[in-house]
């Protein structure tokens, strides 16, 4: 029994060296990664901003975006501190013009007191006040152009707010794309599941940083991606998808939640940036002077990024409707100094004016509200052009002055890719289309026409629709339509 007893003693003894000396291994290890975390902080903190998100890769998620906040918070104090360099030039060079500006007018003062007491009054001396007026016209002018006050002034009021729009959805889009990642494996999935809602805040910044140009490169896709472009709003399931022809959204490019990844905000620094600083200038924008078809473009983009920031700002609500409500509430910018949402936006100014059911102040604010940035006319095509970034929203656009035929195409090509017909011969009608169908037709039989009236003519979708048509009495039009059930998981489809 002893000699058992000594050698399960020191099989315990053994097996308690190896657990300890795996414990020693693990232990070094968790070291060395540990040097290298401060290793790699120690860079991050004395080099430039451009090298640090490739060095802040091997970081904690929340490691990387306090770094890339230093990072934007230096690039502005660095382009604030050039621009005071600017503008102090600027002073001194206007400082030397208005002296020699004085010294010009005391010498031609003097000359012309001169010829005055020698009675010298020739042609030369009448051009005098002439010659006068036109110095005191080009000292003004020159004041005007080198006067830091005044070209900041100019700088701010001459901004076009469609061009502004637009640049801020080019500048969400890039985000969204450096953000997306197609082959996120599930690891990365569940740390951008856990990290903090509020990642971007970009409301009260100030800086002032030069745009950069819209330049994107699609990514791939797995196959899985490119099939369900063959039906994007899954309203044929069971249908031979390679029979199916969805038009120009094929092509398009798709955002998901599993795609969708915070974890890379580190490598946008840069767009968050330029995103500050162009929601900075939104918030200074006139629109008085703007004509209802560039309204019409400049609401649809602001629309649009509304959502778009909030996202960023809130993080990836759930799919639950009621959640995507909340969201959208919390979706606002500033335009012109009056802070929107995104309901506001579509039913107060981009929508046909209902009447409320509210009274006291909100009528009023409402009618105010209307009144100042609202349209003369309602457009029933935003339909197609409002993104909400969910799965059942229309295609992400960016909208030109060319607005109108811009709505035209989106109309056509979410028609395309969202109605179906089955086998069975009943008409797929989204419940987006449903919705605001009083817009369009007066009941379902008229909108199936209207539907039908919007197709290409050259697609097989047009002649199946009028198949079902063919034959069909009034009273059995709503036997024959299916609506498809609205979706609000997240998802975006980009158009580049």
């Amino acid at each position: 029994m002893k000699s058992e007893d000594f050698l399960m003693q020191k099989s315990d003894a053994r097996q308690k060296i190896l657990y300890l000396e795996d414990e020693i291994v693990e232990l070094e290890e968790e070291l060395e990664r540990q040097q290298k975390v401060n290793k790699i902080l120690q860079c991050a903190m004395h080099q430039p901003a451009n090298p640090r998100p490739r060095l802040s890769r091997l970081l904690p998620v929340q490691a990387q975006i306090l770094l890339a906040e230093i990072a934007m918070v230096e690039e502005e104090i660095s382009c604030l501190e050039r621009k005071v360099d600017e503008l102090s030039l600027c002073m001194h060079q206007e400082k030397k013009q208005i002296q020699e500006w004085k010294l010009n007018q005391k010498h031609r003062y003097r000359k012309c007191n001169q010829g005055r007491q020698n009675g010298l009054v020739d042609f030369k001396s009448r051009k005098k006040p002439r010659e006068r007026r036109a110095s005191l016209g080009s000292a003004s002018d020159i004041k005007s152009l080198s006067s830091p006050r005044s070209s900041l002034r100019n700088e701010v009021n001459n901004e076009n707010p469609n061009r502004i729009s637009e640049e801020l959805i080019k500048c969400l889009i890039r985000i969204f794309l450096r953000m997306n990642r197609p082959f996120t494996d599930e690891l990365d999935c569940q740390e951008s599941a856990i990290l903090p809602k509020r990642v971007v805040s970009c409301m009260s910044t100030k800086g002032l940083v030069s745009k950069t140009s819209f330049s994107c490169k699609p990514p791939m896709f797995p196959l899985d991606d490119r099939r369900s472009m063959l039906d994007p709003y899954g309203v044929l399931p069971d249908f031979d998808r390679t029979s199916r022809d969805v038009g120009p959204y094929k092509t398009f490019i798709q955002i998901t939640r599993t795609t969708f990844s915070m974890n890379h905000v580190s490598e946008c620094y840069q767009e968050i940036t330029n995103l500050r600083v162009l929601v900075h200038k939104l918030s200074t924008v006139d629109l008085s002077f703007l004509t209802d078809k560039q309204k019409l473009a400049f609401w649809i983009n602001i629309y649009n990024a509304c959502i778009m920031h909030a996202f960023l700002q809130h993080g990836l609500p759930s799919t639950a409707a009621d959640k995507f409500l909340s969201l959208m509430n919390k979706a606002a910018l500033n335009v012109g100094g009056i802070v929107l949402n995104a309901l506001a936006i579509e039913h107060f100014i981009l929508r046909h004016p209902t009447e409320s059911h509210h009274n006291g102040d909100t009528n009023e604010n409402e009618a105010r509200l209307r009144q100042t940035y609202g349209l003369r006319y309602p457009e029933p095509d935003v339909t197609f052009a409002l993104c909400r970034g969910s799965w059942s929203s229309p295609a992400l656009r960016i909208y030109t002055e060319d607005v109108v035929n811009e709505l035209g195409r989106a109309k056509t090509e979410y028609l395309q890719a969202s109605i179906g017909v089955t086998s069975r011969k009943r008409i797929i009608v989204p419940k987006l289309l449903h919705w605001y169908m009083q817009d369009f037709a007066d009941d379902m039989e008229s909108l199936l026409e209207w539907i039908y009236s919007q197709l290409p003519q050259s697609g097989p979708l047009k002649r199946l629709i009028m198949e079902c048509l063919n034959g069909e009495t009034k009273n059995q039009t709503i036997t024959l339509v299916k609506i498809h059930p609205y979706k609000s998981e997240f998802r975006y489809l980009l158009t580049l």
